[in-house]
């Protein structure tokens, strides 16, 4: 078999005699287990009077305490291995969603640029469906209430109201002027998440497309102010750039070509606050408290097929997700 195999002899027998061997699961390389029977029984009693709270190398130094002698976390791990409980399964994967037609939801954000040393804010609101941006601004220094509230006012008598306006919770969102245009017009504030940007994360990556587009004007080009940078940028983004997310559409085809019948406000806002106050009685905590204006939100859009489930990643109500 050897002279067919074209290999020697003693390495066919040698591999003959290694695949005969039956495994032993006591069988381990190194030094030898090294603890006596009876510590073992009492480290396993030790482990269970403790309700398995006292893990291997807390049960190391009670041994060394109590003069049973010096082993290692690893060994005293394999002494208790069977008492521990099974694993838990792994959590299901959060589901993504999509908004399912536009005018359903708008996201709102903005940006720091620098012009001649100054800095400067860009505000923009966009459409979540569709990618649109309906308006945007651009402040000098940081934007105020009455700026912010005007080019709000200014999309919505454009295009009309959402019914949904998801923000990052700033400040300027508690102004009078900004909370009595949002509820003259009947629309649901959408915080996202402390410190958690993925939550808005459409628009995070509208931000990047835009600053990306208008660095490279600026890299490419002279003569052009900022202004004129950001309204090239998003000229581009809204009119001419197909987007793959949008079948080859651009965001203004999609804006345009993909509405639906929207319920009565009133209702719908009723709905979320109805639902919102049950699961904040519910709550446990104060994180659940907080994301209970989330939960309902989301919850009251499927009710009415305006959510799009898919995929594996969601906007977890409580900052455990991401967006694409």
């Amino acid at each position: 078999m050897a002279e067919t195999l074209g290999i020697r002899k003693h390495s066919l027998v040698k591999w003959m005699n290694r695949h005969k061997a039956v495994p032993s699961r006591f069988h381990r390389r190194g030094r030898p287990e090294v603890i006596p029977s009876s510590v073992r029984w009492q480290l396993r009693s030790c482990y269970l009077s403790h309700y398995g709270q006292w893990g291997p190398s807390v049960l190391r130094y009670w041994a060394l305490r109590k003069d049973l002698g010096c082993f290692s976390a690893g060994a005293i791990a394999r002494v208790i291995s069977d008492l521990k409980p099974p694993p838990a399964p792994d959590r299901p994967k959060p589901r993504k969603y999509d908004i399912a037609a536009p005018m359903v939801m708008w996201s709102e954000d903005g940006a720091a640029f620098r012009e001649g040393g100054r800095k400067r804010e860009l505000l923009v609101v966009q459409d979540e469906c569709a990618r649109f941006k309906v308006n945007w601004l651009l402040a000098d220094s940081s934007a105020s209430a009455a700026e912010v509230e005007a080019y709000l006012r200014e999309a919505f008598e454009r295009y009309g109201a959402p019914l949904v306006l998801k923000h990052d919770g700033g400040s300027i969102f508690h102004e009078p002027a900004i909370t009595r245009l949002l509820d003259t017009y009947q629309v649901v504030e959408l915080t996202s998440p402390r410190a958690y940007p993925p939550f808005n994360g459409k628009k995070e990556r509208s931000m990047r497309d835009i600053k990306s587009y208008e660095r490279a004007i600026q890299r490419n080009s002279c003569g052009f102010s900022l202004s004129d940078r950001i309204a090239m940028s998003m000229h581009d983004l809204n009119e001419e750039r197909p987007r793959p997310v949008l079948g080859g559409r651009t965001a203004r085809e999609v804006f345009e070509q993909n509405r639906m019948p929207l319920p009565n406000r009133r209702r719908f806002n009723m709905e979320i606050e109805t639902l919102q106050a049950e699961l904040v009685a519910k709550a446990g905590s104060r994180k659940e408290v907080e994301s209970a204006r989330r939960k309902a939100v989301i919850t009251v859009l499927s009710r009415y097929n305006l959510i799009n489930w898919k995929g594996n990643v969601s906007t977890n109500s409580n900052c455990k997700s991401m967006t694409n």
